[in-house]
């Protein structure tokens, strides 16, 4: 402790400490939420190398740091909650494997973060949890340089502004989500690796605000993560995965889109060509939102575990001349305006061929 002589007279001054934390009891606690409840604004945990459970509540500025990724551990149990809540700004968490969190529907969390900005987790791994993380109403946050395996999906980024999402790898199975964004702004997505698993992003309901993104040097299955934003008159050709937010006139040829969460996403585009391409066990083969005359010809959309193609909110589209079997659904509308469907091959999908929810009729199907 620091003595501090004043005018005054003497005074204690605030000066951050280290509070260390080990499962074997030769450090200040065994518990490190014992240590996150002690802690002061400002303070760093150090976790020693061990075997920890959760769940995690931090509502305070800090760091919490472990020795070791591969060797520091926090357990979730699969207890049904989120492992690790941030609720404050400043926080910063880093070299730790974050395994057993909650499972199932929703998006619980190893780590969750809400209504806190300017917050850092970077060299985690993140392990069979429902979603590795979620950044909900956080501004100004960075993840970075960790690896997420086997969980039901990866990064939930929602009514949050300013995100880095930079030199991750995401490997998962059957299509899964890698990173989802939900209306927020201005995210920054680069050089992450996506292995049997994509990137989405969504802007609310038909009235909602617009999602603006940078990606960069991102790559699935090997191959380049294609994200158009505002761009006119492309082509697009040996992608991994093709996301379209507000073009026009673009041609999506030639591709083999295969084990990522959608082949094609398009959104808020207009004029678009999906021409010649196969598009085969991902979540979701093609999916059109808010957008207005794609043309959808020769692809074959099969087996995809949702819908080999799916139509949102759009009008004018014209649906020819595709393969679309061994998908969930095979052509799924909802609330579309005057489509077309015709020389299609649609057939032994799961649930349905064809299915309609939509109030603006008509839509014109030859089957």
């Amino acid at each position: 402790m620091t003595l501090v002589f004043s005018s005054v007279g003497l005074t204690t001054a605030n000066v951050n400490d280290t509070l260390y934390v080990d499962d074997d009891g030769t450090a200040d606690y065994t518990s490190i939420q014992a240590a996150i409840d002690a802690a002061n604004e400002g303070d760093t945990i150090f976790v020693y190398a061990g075997l920890y459970v959760g769940p995690l509540n931090i509502t305070k500025t800090l760091t919490l740091t472990g020795e070791a990724k591969f060797s520091t551990v926090i357990d979730g149990k699969k207890l049904g909650e989120d492992m690790i809540t941030v609720t404050a700004s400043n926080v910063y968490i880093s070299e730790f494997t974050l395994l057993n969190g909650p499972t199932g529907v929703g998006y619980n969390s190893a780590i969750k973060l809400e209504n806190a900005d300017d917050c850092v987790i970077e060299q985690c791994v993140f392990k069979d949890n429902c979603w590795a993380a979620e950044i909900r109403t956080s501004d100004h946050c960075r993840f970075s340089d960790n690896q997420v395996i086997d969980n039901e999906g990866g990064i939930h980024i929602v009514f949050s502004d300013y995100t880095t999402v930079k030199d991750c790898t995401f490997s998962t199975v059957d299509g899964r989500t890698g990173i989802e964004i939900a209306q927020g702004c201005n995210q920054m997505i680069s050089s992450n690796t996506l292995i049997n698993c994509g990137v989405e992003i969504y802007d609310g309901p038909p009235s909602g605000n617009s999602i603006h993104c940078t990606m960069s040097d991102n790559t699935v299955n090997g191959k380049p993560l294609v994200y158009l934003e505002r761009k006119n008159f492309r082509i697009v050709r040996n992608a991994g995965q093709v996301i379209l937010n507000r073009c026009n006139g673009i041609i999506v040829r030639n591709n083999d889109l295969t084990n990522t969460s959608m082949g094609v996403q398009v959104r808020c585009s207009t004029f678009v060509h999906i021409t010649g391409n196969t598009i085969s066990d991902n979540g979701q083969g093609i999916s059109v939102a808010k957008s207005f005359a794609v043309i959808i010809r020769n692809n074959e959309l099969v087996n995809n575990w949702y819908a080999g193609l799916g139509v949102y909110h759009s009008g004018a589209c014209r649906i020819s001349f595709n393969e679309i079997s061994g998908n969930d659904y095979g052509v799924y509308f909802h609330q579309t305006l005057v489509n077309a469907l015709y020389l299609n091959q649609v057939h032994d999908n799961e649930r349905y061929n064809y299915w309609i929810d939509s109030i603006f009729l008509p839509n014109h199907i030859e089957l």
